[in-house]
C-alpha cells in the first residue's frame, strides 16, 4: 500500500502538539505536511488508472500501479504546479470548461508546502515554531479537502498534465 496521507498527517500533528516538542519534531511535522499531499497526489493518480480508492488494496501491489506511482517525482510536481498558481496561468495544455477552481488552491497550497518541507529539511539556520507546523499540517488538509471538491474535469486536466509533457 502507498503511504497513507492522513496517516502522515496524524503523525504530524502529534509532533506539532506534544509538550516539550524539538525543532526535529517541527521540522518533521511541516515535512510530513508536505509528503501527505505529495502522496495524496500520486495515490489519487494511480487510482485513475486503476478504478478508484475502491480497488486500491488490491491495486496498489501490481506492477502498474507502481509504474504509475513512481514515474511523478517532486520537481514534475512542482512545477506543474508553480505553472497552475498563477494568478492567469499561460500555456496551459489542459483548461477545464469551469477553470481549474479547487485544482488551482490545491496547487497553490501543495507549492508552499514543498517550499517549507525544503526549508525544514535543509535549512540549518531556519527555526520554526509549533503554530507553523500546525499551519502546515492544516494547509495539507485544506488542499487536499479542495482536490476532492473539484470537478472530475478538474481532476482530469491535473493528472493529465502530471503525467504527460506538452510539445
Amino acid at each position: 500500500m502507498p503511504p497513507d496521507p492522513d496517516e502522515l498527517l496524524q503523525q504530524a500533528t502529534m509532533l506539532a502538539s506534544r509538550s516539550g516538542a524539538t525543532q526535529a519534531d517541527f521540522r518533521r511535522a511541516i515535512s510530513n505536511a508536505y509528503y501527505a499531499v505529495f502522496h495524496f497526489a500520486l495515490t489519487t493518480l494511480a487510482d485513475v488508472f486503476h478504478g478508484g480508492p475502491a480497488n486500491r488494496s488490491t491495486a496498489s501491489s501490481t506492477s502498474s500501479y507502481s509504474l504509475i506511482y513512481r514515474s511523478v517525482d517532486h520537481s514534475t510536481l512542482a512545477k506543474l504546479c508553480r505553472q497552475l498558481s498563477q494568478t492567469n496561468p499561460q500555456g496551459l495544455a489542459i483548461v477545464p470548461s469551469a477553470g481549474l477552481g479547487p485544482v488551482a488552491d490545491f496547487a497553490r497550497v501543495t507549492g508552499n508546502l514543498q517550499a517549507q518541507r525544503l526549508l525544514a529539511d535543509y535549512d540549518p539556520n531556519r527555526t520554526f515554531t509549533d503554530v507553523e507546523a500546525k499551519i502546515a499540517v492544516s494547509d495539507a488538509y485544506q488542499a487536499m479537502t479542495w482536490f476532492n471538491s473539484s470537478s472530475i474535469e478538474q481532476k482530469r486536466a491535473f493528472h493529465l498534465m502530471l503525467m504527460f509533457k506538452q510539445r
